[in-house]
């Protein structure tokens, strides 16, 4: 009897979560496909394995080591990220800062820039207190992965919502 009971609990919860939209971080593939078929990468840095990861991961976008042979090209222009105090006590000590990763990239077609450069900003909050140090400091550190695994999937449904390339034969005039 406890066995069925179990059973119908678990079963009534993996429903409820499927029906509200629920699914795992980081499984996740853009909501539209890519409007190229070859993707090349370049100076991305610490993005560079979270890219690629969130790249293979659609398999109808294959990525390539040069940029001549790709339909586009992502380009981190740049990457920063910064620590804000966020609140202070009464005593003047930080209660919790703002930690803000902020990237810059642009997308290049055919050699020719898209108009609009892409610009993802991922903030979170952290608390903190003197007393654990060092696992507030590893705390950042994993938030701050976190946020260059945000990063990456806001740069990844972008580029699924760029405008799809017209053909070199089309005629510019309705």
């Amino acid at each position: 009897m406890k066995q069925l009971i179990k059973s119908t609990v678990l079963a009534a919860t993996l429903l409820a979560l499927s029906g509200c939209g629920f699914h795992l971080r980081g499984l996740s593939v853009p909501l539209a496909p890519l409007p190229f078929a070859t993707l090349a990468i370049e100076q991305a840095g610490s993005l560079k394995e979270p890219l690629t990861d969130a790249v293979l991961r659609d398999n109808r976008v294959k990525l390539v080591s040069k940029s001549a042979d790709a339909e586009a090209v992502l380009v981190i222009d740049s990457t920063s990220n910064a620590k804000d105090i966020l609140t202070i006590n009464r005593g003047g000590k930080v209660n919790e800062y703002l930690l803000t990763y902020r990237v810059e990239a642009h997308v290049q077609r055919k050699g020719e820039d898209e108009e609009a450069p892409l610009t993802v900003i991922v903030r979170r909050e952290m608390t903190y207190t003197d007393s654990a140090v060092l696992g507030k400091e590893r705390e950042e550190e994993l938030l701050l992965a976190d946020m260059r695994r945000d990063a990456v999937e806001q740069l990844m449904n972008r580029l699924a919502h760029l405008p799809p390339l017209k053909p070199a034969n089309a005629s510019t005039k309705p």
